[in-house]
């Protein structure tokens, strides 16, 4: 079995959202003062790869502790995105492809855009599903869906239909995934688990795929 690892490092100059400050290492202790070591780590739930719950987006819905820990684990389609100029994703290249969504747990969208990862320009200009493709997909009663950049949604949106559509569901939704290439398009396993933290809208997370 091969594992292939699907997060980035948590490191204090990470690319972060915009107007959201980076993770902040703090030293409690010192093995040569205190004779161990000790880290204080103060971050966004929305660091790095992470996890969306759907109470991210919709008043009263699940956080990420109210869901069974199965629920991260399983079968994933790896669909892979051709550069467009527009930057969308659209159903010409879902709806083929529908068979293979219904039978897989998680669907990961590799775009390629992992690789701009620590570039300036990062968080802008990287390609997303269109609102007819979230409207499709949220017909499939998928885990949740996951992407190597760092929104289903444009940054210069204010409403986020596609996290919206995709959260009403129940689903999750996994942002900055990484070696999204390394997976074949189908046959994997990936596990994604979240710390069981109260209330929690997100969490950063270790994924990894089983080959």
């Amino acid at each position: 079995m091969n594992i292939i690892d699907l997060s980035h490092p948590i490191t204090p100059d990470m690319p972060v959202w915009p107007g959201t400050d980076g993770p902040q290492f703090l030293s409690l202790a010192s093995i040569a003062t205190d004779g161990y070591a000790e880290l204080s780590l103060c971050m966004s739930s929305h660091t790095g790869t992470h996890i969306d719950a759907p109470a991210h987006m919709i008043d009263g819905a699940a956080t990420l502790d109210r869901f069974p820990a199965d629920h991260f684990f399983g079968r994933a389609l790896v669909v892979t995105v051709p550069e467009r100029p527009d930057r969308r994703i659209g159903l010409d290249l879902l709806e083929p492809l529908a068979e293979e969504i219904e039978s897989a747990e998680y669907l990961l969208l590799h775009t390629n855009w992992s690789r701009f990862w620590g570039l300036a320009g990062y968080d802008q200009g990287y390609p997303v599903l269109d609102e007819s493709s979230s409207e499709w997909l949220a017909g499939f009663s998928l885990k949740g869906i996951g992407v190597d950049a760092p929104s289903f949604d444009l940054p210069e949106s204010h409403d986020y239909p596609v996290h919206r559509r995709l959260l009403s569901t129940g689903m999750i939704l996994i942002e900055n995934l990484a070696n999204l290439q390394h997976l074949p398009p189908a046959g994997s396993r990936i596990a994604l688990f979240p710390l069981p933290i109260d209330r929690a809208e997100a969490c950063p997370v270790r994924g990894v795929a089983l080959l």
